[in-house]
């Protein structure tokens, strides 16, 4: 993933920030504040294609900050702690427990903190902020399956670069793979194998839009050969994962 295209970010110098000069600030100023909303609010709705397209519209524009710190690296870990506090909040709106929530930012915070790149806290938000809206796409469909059924599914999502099976997955919920694909058929209304090719698909198509060649979707999620992801593409959606490239980039 293109860490720097999706966070690109602009410091308004500490001495320009303070100056009453028009001139001076015509060109420098925060990232307006419905722009945030507009891309939190992706997270709390749990829709990870509208994210990472209003990430790309803010990298392109540039995320401008004002001045928190001399040490640029200060800096970005500033910027990542105010990140996770609005994501967070986002979050629990969103359905995502308060314990699962805070508990992610915890960690995230000890990740940043221990971080000694900028890139590698751009890619610390970027990742946290997709799988944020993971955790609540997740909640939002599975509030009403059992508890077998979520965490199957949670296992799913979580692992989609494996090559998973209906024995794999069956063996992650400790249960036999004819009770649970019985099971995952009744509350969900597909084949569990569908299911994970379908998941596996979703997500194709967004690392597609991202930029990815179709031997990169394959080493990602785990598909056996380009050959047989396009076959797979084109029974889901009408059409190649070629030919939905050029609809997305038009």
């Amino acid at each position: 993933m293109d860490y720097e295209e999706l966070m690109s970010i602009r410091i308004i110098p500490k001495e320009i920030a303070k100056s009453k000069t028009k001139a001076l600030t015509d060109n420098l100023y925060h990232t307006p504040y419905k722009d945030e909303i507009r891309l939190f609010s992706c997270l709390k709705q749990g829709d990870l294609k509208k994210l990472v397209f209003e990430m790309k519209q803010l990298g392109v524009q540039n995320i401008t900050v004002g001045q928190m710190s001399d040490d640029e690296l200060k800096q970005r870990k500033y910027m990542a702690v105010s990140f996770i506090t609005l994501a967070t909040r986002y979050a629990i709106q969103g359905g995502l427990s308060e314990s699962t929530a805070y508990t992610f930012s915890d960690d995230f915070v000890q990740k940043v903190d221990k971080c000694k790149t900028k890139m590698g806290i751009n890619s610390l938000m970027v990742d946290a902020a997709i799988e944020l809206t993971n955790k609540v796409s997740l909640c939002r469909k599975n509030l009403n399956y059992s508890p077998h059924i979520r965490k199957c599914v949670a296992y799913i999502n979580k692992n989609l670069g494996e090559k998973l099976t209906v024995n794999s997955v069956a063996e992650s919920c400790g249960l036999s793979s004819d009770y649970l694909s019985k099971l995952f058929k009744e509350e969900m209304g597909v084949n569990l194998s569908a299911y994970i090719t379908h998941q596996k698909l979703e997500l194709a198509q967004t690392l597609l839009w991202e930029g990815y060649d179709n031997e990169k979707v394959c080493d990602t999620l785990g598909f056996s050969s380009q050959s047989h992801f396009i076959s797979l593409f084109k029974k889901e959606y009408g059409i190649t994962p070629r030919e939905y490239v050029a609809l997305t980039r038009t």
